[in-house]
């Protein structure tokens, strides 16, 4: 008896699937559109803030696809170069 009872669970189980969601779409203060999947940081209201390129994050900042790619690296669970502001910085200049 108990085998109909664990196949009928297994035959529901498999008929519920669940449906295939659509592009998530956020706006800057700009109006312009971004993936939510790209957002990588909110304000307390919400608003998307996009990395500015100058180690921060900007509410008004145009949209620039090399920085979110750059800003969305978690070493070590996602492969890419890790971005240190530092090796960026221009050498001193010895007078």
């Amino acid at each position: 008896m108990t085998w109909l009872i664990i196949a009928g669970g297994v035959f529901v189980g498999s008929a519920l699937q669940s449906p295939e969601l659509p592009d998530m779409y956020n706006f800057t203060l700009a109006s312009e559109r971004v993936l939510a999947s790209e957002v990588v940081c909110r304000n307390r209201w919400g608003t998307p803030m996009l990395p500015d390129g100058k180690g921060g994050y900007s509410l008004i900042a145009p949209i620039n696809q090399e920085y979110i790619a750059r800003s969305l690296i978690i070493p070590p669970k996602t492969s890419g170069p890790v971005f240190r502001p530092a090796d960026q910085a221009p050498a001193p200049v010895a007078e």
